[in-house]
């Protein structure tokens, strides 16, 4: 199926347990799920960049591959964007792994996202951690439909704009560019997208009170770290 929907990602991996897991358990899934959408792919590093970029080469049908060494992961998504052709963007982190989840069920999710013109659907925690799908004491806040719960800003239960989550196009670069041009706090490295979702913690319904975010109703992606290693290490 096609989804109107461009798959971005802008990570390293700089340990062998990493790269092997992205490999085996991740890509090839993803790969063949999203084999009419077109990837984007950033590799911020230039360690283990020949294998990185052979293991997407060998597996994704559409892929535009960077080697962009940016050491900030908003200025770099926000050039990404430029080149992307589809409305929506699905910034999907390389150690998640796709749910047990059919293309009929996330067909319905992307036609109610676009139909409702949701800005920012997460796509983290829907069903773990915060459990922000299926966890009732947050429905009083929702619009709910077939596939998503529908929220506005100022009710999203959100605690920031994730790093897990398709963006309408626009939306998102809207909001880069805000964020680009604005001073980041030290706690975070510019290069990690802990930076990004770090400048919006618990600001989500005062930032955007009146725009239009979902929440998916069953999860489609888990994050998935079976040696548990940490994030661009």
């Amino acid at each position: 199926m096609s989804y109107n929907l461009t798959i971005l990602q802008n990570f390293v991996i700089s340990k062998d347990k990493r790269f092997e897991v992205l490999e085996k358990d991740i890509l090839p899934d993803i790969s063949k799920f999203f084999k009419n959408s077109e990837f984007m792919i950033n590799y911020n590093t230039d360690k283990n960049l020949d294998k990185v970029y052979k293991l997407y080469k060998d597996n994704v049908k559409n892929l535009t591959f960077y080697n962009d060494l940016t050491m900030d992961w908003g200025l770099t998504v926000q050039s990404m964007l430029q080149e992307v052709k589809t409305d929506y963007v699905f910034i999907f982190p390389e150690d998640f792994k796709l749910c047990n989840v059919d293309e009929s069920y996330f067909n319905g999710l992307i036609k109610e996202i676009q139909k409702y013109k949701s800005k920012f659907t997460l796509m983290h925690r829907i069903e773990d951690v915060k459990n922000y799908g299926i966890d009732s004491k947050y429905f009083h806040l929702y619009d709910t439909k077939e596939y998503i719960h529908l929220t506005k800003g100022k009710d999203c239960p959100a605690g920031c704009m994730s790093s897990v989550a398709i963006y309408e196009k626009n939306f998102l670069n809207s909001y880069l560019g805000a964020y680009n041009m604005s001073e980041k706090v030290d706690r975070f490295p510019l290069s990690t997208p802990n930076c990004f979702e770090w400048y919006s913690a618990n600001q989500v319904n005062t930032m955007f009170p009146n725009e239009q975010f979902a929440i998916p109703k069953k999860a489609v992606i888990y994050h998935h770290e079976p040696y548990d290693l940490k994030e661009r290490v």
